[in-house]
């Protein structure tokens, strides 16, 4: 049974960085989505802007890498069909030495 929530947690399984898609694992039912959109503010560059006399200029680096985890947001269709859009990286905190 697929989630239920417009919300889930998700792996990366595929990453695109040429087109900016991702394929991700939905836990905890191991199914694998198609190609997923990603929010723009997690990886569009920052327009350059200047501080009094520095010129700030940012160089984004697309974040995505296979076997991180993610949130992602389900988009269900009338026809039931339904299509993944990646909200972020989770962070994967502290590491603990226990």
């Amino acid at each position: 049974m697929l989630p239920q929530s417009s919300i889930v947690f998700a792996t990366v399984a595929a990453v695109d960085s040429t087109n900016r898609l991702l394929k991700i694992i939905i836990e905890p039912w191991g199914f694998e989505s198609g190609w997923c959109k990603v929010l723009k503010d997690t990886f569009y560059p920052i327009p350059s802007h200047q501080i009094g006399s520095i010129l700030y200029e940012h160089e984004p680096e697309w974040p995505y890498k296979i076997d991180q985890e993610v949130l992602a947001s389900v988009v269900r269709g009338s026809q039931g069909n339904e299509q993944y859009v990646v909200l972020g990286l989770l962070d994967e905190g502290p590491v603990s030495e226990q």
